[in-house]
């Protein structure tokens, strides 16, 4: 294995194969020279951070209860805002951990604020707007003035990230801010500033990653992090098809939407997890890119949101059978699982960008066609067992070819190279 580093980039030798395949270069692409090495130190995920994203069960199982309440536009906004709002605030923690470690007394503290506030808006999450939306609000501000407070501190105790945390804290006080200021207002006003609020929080990274050098993520913590929230996603999905379930008789015709949903969920954990994911990371600590770091993050919200809706969309066709139901799930299910193939699209464009692998390969071939398809089946007027047959098809057959392509094997490889190379380095 040989290293050659060069002006337009870092290449990787690809050695043969046990299959005896030829040597294939597979190269890193770079818009500008290295500018550092990988985190020696290991940062596992701590107790703290599992007891904190195990609350998100919960929190996405009050929000999907609210979904399926209704599905009228305005409950749908709503339920978009307070996920994404919910996001936020593990992404808040989840970022925080991995750039300044999990183990340190600001971390610790803050998490356990940020928990209370977690669960006062779990509270809140199935309520009406017009009775609690003042203390979902509050809560929310509340949990953004925590960070601030986690940043500042963080601006004292290590200098170096001093203006990362400066302008990052400068932004979710913004956002807290706004927060506080939706809590008098009419149910209109306050949906227009929950969505400045966030926005603030979607926006600020972009203003805060010319500083972030010495602030990076730790290169394994955050794909970790991110990977754990997504199986907390898909477990959402089982939840949801077991409630349906119990709705219907006990025989293999009423249970089969049941168990063609429970594979389907299998498939695409394997959908993502057999993709490459941590190397936009690896890349933002090797060669400082934040945009591509905060790209591949913020692909993940509509991933998992999608993934929860899905689940939704599932246990309800599954519960009620009428037509009217029918399609209401149709459209559930069908444009979630279109979302989700294109999240998915979109995350390994970002991996497969960064190296000289093929942006359009196998796999980003067969998302595409299965966001078409799903697509297609919205626009269909299937009853529920034979759309949970057609989606359990498309999303087996989209793991499969993922699964089996030498471009994610390739990918895999350069990830594994990277951390070989740099990871050892004194």
């Amino acid at each position: 294995m040989t290293q050659q580093n060069t002006t337009d980039g870092v290449d990787f030798q690809d050695h043969a194969s046990e299959t005896g395949n030829q040597d294939q270069g597979i190269s890193v692409n770079s818009g500008s020279e290295q500018r550092g090495q990988l985190t020696q130190d290991e940062q596992k995920v701590s107790w703290l951070e599992l007891f904190f994203d195990l609350i998100f069960v919960t929190s996405f199982d009050q929000l999907a209860k609210r979904l399926g309440d209704s599905f009228a536009p305005e409950n749908i906004i709503i339920f978009l805002l307070m996920f994404a709002a919910l996001w936020s605030v593990w992404s808040g923690n989840t970022q925080f951990a991995a750039r300044f470690g999990n183990e340190n007394r600001i971390y610790r503290w803050g998490t356990v604020l940020e928990l209370l506030t977690l669960g006062a808006l779990s509270l809140t999450l199935r309520s009406d707007l017009a009775d609690t939306g003042w203390l979902f609000a509050a809560a929310y501000a509340f949990n953004r003035f925590t960070l601030v407070g986690m940043y500042l501190l963080v601006a004292r105790s290590e200098p170096g990230a001093g203006r990362f945390a400066q302008v990052t804290a400068a932004g979710l006080a913004l956002s807290g801010v706004l927060w506080l200021l939706s809590i008098p207002s009419s149910s209109t006003l306050t949906l227009v500033l929950w969505g400045l609020a966030l926005l603030v929080t979607v926006v600020t990274p972009l203003f805060a990653q010319r500083y972030h050098h010495d602030a990076l993520p730790h290169h394994e913590h955050l794909p970790e992090r991110v990977g754990l929230l997504q199986i907390i996603a898909l477990g959402g999905i089982v939840t949801e098809v077991v409630v349906g379930g119990r709705q219907q008789e006990m025989t293999l015709l009423d249970q089969a939407p049941t168990f063609l949903a429970l594979i389907t969920c299998i498939a695409l954990f394997r959908l993502y997890f057999d993709q490459s994911r941590a190397l936009p990371v690896l890349m933002a600590n090797l060669q400082s890119r934040g945009g591509t770091l905060m790209g591949w993050l913020y692909s993940h919200l509509p991933l998992t949101i999608s993934i929860m809706m899905l689940g939704v969309g599932f246990g309800h066709g599954i519960a009620y059978e009428d037509k009217h139901h029918d399609q209401q799930n149709l459209a559930l299910v069908s444009w979630s699982l279109a979302a989700v193939f294109g999240s998915l699209a979109l995350i390994r464009y970002n991996a497969s960008r960064l190296t000289s692998v093929p942006s359009l390969d196998r796999s980003m071939v067969v998302l595409l066609l299965g966001t078409a398809a799903s697509v297609a089946l919205a626009l269909s007027h299937l009853s529920t067992l034979p759309l949970h047959i057609a989606t359990a098809v498309v999303v087996v057959v989209a793991a499969m070819v993922t699964a089996q392509d030498p471009a994610s094997a390739q990918l895999g490889a350069v990830e594994e190279r990277i951390l070989e190379e740099h990871g050892s380095e004194e």
